[in-house]
Formats: structure tokens, sequence, C-alpha cells
């Protein structure tokens, strides 16, 4: 992939991300989303197929209570863009928006669009699962 390829895919991802949680505005995540995406959640089994169903998801996380990240950290390489964010209720726990934790997303895009979502607890459990690799200046 070109690296003004991967440069877009990280400017979406952050831009869109940053964004919707700072207005609390899940549809624009949907705006991110390719019809067909595929949403996988920290726990085993949690999954959805497509963008309906993962708006459903992404709807009732925000559900009125304001979503804040402390600490965002995000790289990317060819599809894949990692992000990782710091906060309450950011703890791969449904329901808890109390407890302060870490999420990782990887986020493969096609065409500009995130085609698969997948949410992982840690770090190290996210760079496993992708051809992304830790950026060298850490």
């Amino acid at each position: 992939m070109r690296d003004n390829a991967v440069a877009e895919n990280l400017d979406i991802v952050l831009v869109g991300l940053s964004s919707a949680l700072s207005r609390q505005d899940a549809g624009q995540i949907a705006g991110l989303l390719a019809p067909g995406v595929v949403w996988e959640g920290p726990q085993p089994g949690l999954r959805c197929d497509g963008r309906d169903q993962a708006m459903q998801i992404i709807r009732r996380a925000f559900g009125g209570t304001r979503w804040t990240a402390d600490a965002i950290e995000a790289f990317s390489a060819g599809d894949d863009v990692v992000v990782g964010l710091h906060g309450p209720g950011l703890n791969g726990i449904p329901g808890d928006r109390e407890t302060v934790g870490q999420v990782y997303y990887v986020l493969t895009l096609r065409d500009g669009k995130v085609v698969r979502w997948r949410t992982f607890a840690t770090r190290a459990e996210a760079l496993a699962r992708t051809t992304a690799s830790a950026p060298a200046w850490q």
C-alpha cells in the first residue's frame, strides 16, 4: 500500500472518531463504516454483521452518557489502523461507564471505509491480530 494511503486511513479514523466522540454523534461513525462492515467486540462471540447491526451497538453505547478519552494512541500499517483509547468506560465491560480503562480497536479500511472493526482489551492483543507493528518511537 502506498504511504499516502496509509496516512489517509489514519486521518480518516482519527478525525472521524475524535469528532464523533467530541460531538457525541453516532451518525458520524456510521459515515465511516462500509455497508458490509464486520464489528467484533472484546468478548468471544460478540459480533455484528453490517452497518445497521453495528450502529445499534454504537448508538446504545452513546446512550446519553458522554464518552471521553484522556489518552489516544494511533498508528497504521497497510489497511489496518490501530487506535488505543484510555478513559472512563473504556474498559471492555458492557454497561460499565465509570471504571477507567483502555481499549484497542483495529480498524481495517478499504476505499476510505471501515470494513472490519475489532475490539481488544490490550495493545498486545491488538498487535497480534493485525499487520501493524509497534511504532519505532515507542
